[in-house]
Parts: structure tokens; C-alpha cells; sequence
């Protein structure tokens, strides 16, 4: 499949990143990056320390005449990985392709929807309705960043704690900051801009439990491939913790962690959005 993603490609932009990371891990080449994702790559210069970045391989990529072949139907299929900040291409996109050929991805922590809706299949991270029109979708992370499960833990509760800033200590040592987690049974992690954030995927990844403060609030179809009910009960599982909760969080951890591999990983959330978009 030949993919065109379109993007501006100013600077991190989460969603728009990971479903990028997962296409181009999936169809390589034919994943055509435009404008060019300069971050994305080994060896160019991009946000340090945050998950998604300055992983993929620098390969050869056509991005000649991409008006031209908009207009010729080259690309099987056009995703815009931000639509509320790049329109780039798109009255010559509308004009082509039919609308389940267009996949419009809204990864802003609002509730606010493009008025370009309705012109291909649109996909809202923070969705707090249940319009039929609107698909939901969320942050995944690369499985390469997913580390072994360590069960000797070191403590309950890992230093950094979204409620308080001074914890922030690792930027520039991702390696200790997954660290910090991995040693510890939960990491706490809560609602700031979005629901949504990395910090849940990192956190899971790294081998610890969500302590999820005030996730009975959520939208049903916002954090909608967290298995939220489970995560709840994770939460339980921390206010009473005695002596005989370890064996019951590793059974609740690993049925997470099955989740995050299967659902919440950026390959498995890019076949996510193409087989919404074939259905």
C-alpha cells in the first residue's frame, strides 16, 4: 500500500508521530512522510527524551511532484496526521480521492472538530461523544520501547509524580527515567492537558502499573484502548496493599500488558485506523 502523510512537521506533535512511527514501520518506503518528519530519524536532531523520537532508519523516500501525484492517484491512501494544523494538498486531495481514502487524525487535547468532517474518516483522541461519524483513537508507543517485566520491585510508588514538577528530573537520561518505573509497582499518572498523555504508555511499558487518579471521570470513548476497568481495579489493589496484593498486580499487570502490546502499540494503532477506514 502507498501511503501519503502529510503533516507540517514543525515540531512534536504526539499523535501525528506515533501513527507516522507505526505506518512507516509498517509499509516502509511506501509510507511517504510530507512534508519530512526531520525528528523522526536516527542521527537529526529531535526532542531529547521522549519516547517516539529518533528511532526510524533515514531510508531513501520519494517526495517529488507529490501535487502530481495526488492528481494521478498514485497514493492508495492520504492521511493527515494533524488536521487541525496542516491542510496542506487538500483541495486537490478532496478533489481525487473518495472519502474513505482520506483519513483525517485530530490528536488536540480538546473537544473542538475540524470543519473538514465529514470529508474523510476522521479520527478525535480526546472524543467525548458518541457521533458515529467520529472514530476514536490514542497514543501508542513504539514496541521496541516496551522493556522485559521486572518483579523485583523496589518500591510502591515510582519518584516521579505528575502532581508535582520538581520530580521531573530525567530529561535528557530516558534510560533512568524508564528505570524509575520499572523498579516500581505503580507509576502515578492523572488528567492534565488531555486525558491522554505518553506518560501512561511509559509507564506500562516499563513494566509498573497506572495509578490512575480520577479515571471513573473519562469519557467512554476517550483512553478508549486502555482497559480501563482493569486499571481500576489496579487502583483498588494500591489503596489496600498488604502483604498478598504483589501476586494479584502481577496477574493485573501482565493482563495489561497483554493489551499494550496488542492494541496500544503505534503498528498495531496504524492497522487500527487503515482497517477503520476499509470497513
Amino acid at each position: 500500500m502507498r501511503i501519503l502523510y502529510i503533516s507540517g512537521a514543525k515540531g512534536a506533535d504526539y499523535l501525528c508521530d506515533m501513527i507516522f512511527h507505526g505506518l512507516r514501520s509498517l509499509y516502509g518506503a511506501d509510507c511517504v512522510d510530507v512534508n519530512r518528519i526531520d525528528f523522526m530519524y536516527r542521527g537529526t536532531p529531535y526532542p531529547p527524551f521522549y519516547t517516539v523520537y529518533g528511532l526510524l532508519e533515514d531510508i531513501e523516500v520519494d517526495r517529488e511532484d507529490i501535487n502530481a501525484k495526488i492528481l494521478a492517484r498514485h497514493f492508495d491512501l492520504i492521511v493527515y496526521g494533524s488536521i487541525q494544523r496542516c491542510t496542506e494538498y487538500f483541495e486537490a486531495v478532496r478533489a481525487t480521492y473518495p472519502r474513505n481514502r482520506i483519513l483525517l487524525l485530530d490528536g488536540e487535547d480538546d473537544h473542538v472538530i475540524s470543519p473538514l468532517r465529514g470529508m474523510g474518516v476522521y479520527f478525535k483522541r480526546e472524543l467525548a461523544t458518541d457521533d458515529a461519524d467520529l472514530l476514536p483513537i490514542g497514543f501508542c508507543i513504539p514496541k521496541e520501547k516496551i522493556w522485559n517485566v521486572e518483579f523485583d520491585k523496589s518500591r510502591l510508588f515510582a519518584p516521579c509524580d505528575p502532581r508535582d514538577r520538581s520530580t521531573y528530573v530525567y530529561y535528557g537520561d530516558e534510560s533512568l527515567y524508564y528505570s524509575q518505573y520499572a523498579e516500581s509497582y505503580y507509576g502515578r499518572t492523572m488528567r492534565k492537558g488531555g486525558w491522554d498523555c505518553c506518560r501512561h504508555y511509559e509507564i506500562l511499558a516499563a513494566g509498573a502499573l497506572l495509578y490512575f487518579v480520577g479515571l471513573e471521570a473519562c469519557p467512554p470513548r476517550t483512553l478508549h484502548f486502555l482497559p480501563k476497568d482493569t486499571l481500576l481495579e489496579a487502583r483498588r489493589l494500591a489503596d489496600g496493599w498488604n502483604d498478598r496484593s504483589p501476586l494479584l498486580w502481577e496477574g493485573l499487570l501482565l493482563n495489561v500488558r497483554t493489551a499494550l502490546r496488542e492494541r496500544l502499540t503505534t503498528e498495531a494503532m496504524a492497522k487500527y485506523i487503515l482497517e477503520a477506514a476499509a470497513a
